[in-house]
């Protein structure tokens, strides 16, 4: 039996079937891997002819960052326009840049109401009202900042002249409350800043914000019309006149505002690998060629290892088994 398993093993000549077609096979495929290390030492070699070539070797790229430019001064008081009404002073704002605000104080710094004016708008701003008596000498300034940069400002002392029979001012007792939302979705606009300006008493209260819910109130003003400006971040500036006289607690209806749209982008989509790409770096690159060959060639050891041992141990069976035929017991002789 052993011997009859042997020679069908053995083959034509004596030659091992098994291990004939084994060593056929690692021998294919490590000539199949070998091609693209044969390119790569082709391009090796020809690489290494201009070894003997001269290399000015690359200097390195320095990457200066770019400075954040200051504010350059320019003027944006309109000192023509600047005068002293009843119990402020008023002057008018023309600014054609970015976004400034604007610090309006009488008499001390302490003494002193911020405004927003926005990007290529023209506005009159007023300091604090003050009780001035005719003949008192009153300093006042305004100040504007870009970004915190001092870009213009405007100092003055005067001595105030009043009538002799003044008009009284009337009372502060008239606001304003309503609320900003977007004009697209309805939805509020928490933290706009919205300023108030006085029509005929031409002076600027100082400016307050929305809550989360876009709610607003002004403070109080005297009763007139008013012009309302509401800006907010990532919203175009808006500027409406009340409908009439204000002369109490009024509400008005509610404010929209345009978004600024932002341009969308693209996405880049993920190249694709190709397999003639992959062959053709293999054959340009010896490094990466010979380590993928040596983990081919551990691979197939592997695996080799594994079928001798799957066959030793087929082998180990047939033998027991055919053992055990020839060792059972044989039927007595008559």
């Amino acid at each position: 039996m052993l011997m009859s398993e042997k020679k069908r093993s053995m083959g034509v000549g004596g030659i091992n079937v098994h291990k004939f077609y084994k060593t056929a096979t690692i021998l294919l495929l490590l000539i199949v891997i070998s091609l693209p290390c044969m390119g790569s030492a082709s391009a090796a070699g020809h690489d290494n002819s201009t070894d003997n070539q001269s290399i000015t070797p690359t200097p390195g790229i320095s990457v200066t960052p770019t400075p954040v430019p200051t504010p350059a001064p320019r003027k944006v008081f309109n000192t023509a326009t600047a005068g002293w009404s009843v119990d402020h002073e008023s002057i008018t704002v023309s600014n054609t840049g970015k976004p400034i605000t604007i610090i309006a104080w009488i008499e001390e710094r302490s003494q002193s109401v911020t405004i927003s004016v926005g990007a290529n708008e023209s506005l009159t701003v007023s300091t604090p009202s003050i009780e001035a008596q005719n003949g008192q000498v009153v300093t006042f300034g305004f100040e504007a900042y870009e970004n915190g940069t001092l870009i213009d400002s405007y100092t003055k002392t005067i001595a105030v002249i009043t009538s002799p029979t003044p008009s009284a001012l009337p009372p502060e007792s008239a606001s304003i409350a309503g609320v900003v939302v977007d004009e697209s979705t309805g939805k509020a606009v928490s933290g706009a800043t919205i300023t108030f300006r006085s029509v005929s008493y031409e002076k600027t209260y100082p400016p307050v914000k929305t809550g989360s819910d876009g709610s607003f109130t002004s403070p109080k003003m005297y009763p007139d019309v008013y012009t309302m400006t509401i800006s907010a971040s990532g919203y175009q500036p808006a500027s409406l006149t009340t409908n009439g006289k204000i002369t109490g607690d009024a509400t008005v209806a509610a404010i929209g505002i345009k978004s600024i749209s932002v341009a969308t982008t693209t996405p880049t989509p993920t190249p694709t690998v190709n397999p003639i790409d992959s062959w053709v770096s293999l054959m340009y690159n010896p490094a990466l060629c010979v380590g993928t060959v040596s983990s081919l060639i551990a691979v197939i050891a592997g695996s080799i290892g594994i079928y001798e041992w799957m066959e030793r141990k087929r082998r180990e069976r047939e033998g027991l088994s055919g053992q055990k035929k020839d060792d059972g017991p044989k039927p007595p002789k008559i």
